[in-house]
């Protein structure tokens, strides 16, 4: 599988060299590169994202300059296998301009651009690949949102209700306090189609009374 990767971007395996491999086995953290091979063949790596890394180190040799080709942009659709994962800081969904770094342990993670997490890799290309969202993705999609509200009974289910009938599913949940304890934060983790979908749901939600404010949280950490 990596072999034709490297030759559909006319590039010969057997350019590939020894210093090239020691580099590729150092960042994934693994013993040799039969291992490399075995999560490609078990799903755990994209033969494209390898072959897009080997290609990085030989950047300038007379092998590549010049010849090889742009790797096609990595469709998401969401169903994809473990080498390809939604990174849980941003929780990117269809509409979100998005990347794909690689990550030695993860392999592929896409984040949004402008998630926090990854702002000092955007210097390092070799860490990115080029990602779009299929325009026919087949799953939910997790979004975290904050709800300040009111602190009184039935605001809950008053929002439970709200997310239920907008069609969107509830995740995870958790209360915090605020100052005063007049109002408190109503962090949700919900599951969305795309960014029309999760407008739609925030527009509905604004409609419950005593909603002071409501807002897409992405954190700042792996």
């Amino acid at each position: 599988m990596l072999n034709q990767a490297l030759k559909a971007l006319h590039i010969s395996p057997s350019s590939i060299k020894e210093s090239h491999w020691k580099k590729l086995i150092s960042d994934y953290g693994v013993k040799t590169k039969e291992d490399i091979l075995a999560e490609i063949g078990l799903g755990k790596r994209m033969n494209v994202m390898v072959a897009h890394q080997l290609i990085s180190f030989m950047e300038g040799t007379s092998h590549v300059k010049g010849k090889h080709k742009q790797l096609d942009v990595i469709t998401i659709k969401g169903s994809e296998s473990m080498a390809i994962q939604l990174a849980t800081c941003c929780h990117p969904i269809p509409g979100d301009p998005i990347l794909g770094f690689i990550n030695k342990d993860k392999g592929l993670v896409v984040h949004t651009h402008d998630c926090l997490a990854i702002r000092k890799f955007k210097l390092d290309p070799d860490k990115w690949l080029d990602v779009q969202w299929d325009p026919n993705p087949d799953r939910l999609f997790k979004v975290n949102l904050q709800i300040m509200v009111l602190n009184e009974r039935g605001m809950l289910a008053k929002i439970s209700s709200v997310i239920a009938e907008s069609d969107s599913n509830i995740d995870n949940v958790n209360v915090e306090e605020s100052d005063g304890g007049h109002f408190v934060n109503v962090n949700f983790i919900v599951q969305v189609h795309n960014r029309i979908h999760l407008a739609d749901l925030m527009r509905n939600l604004r409609k419950i009374t005593n909603i002071s404010r409501i807002s897409r949280v992405k954190m700042k950490s792996f």
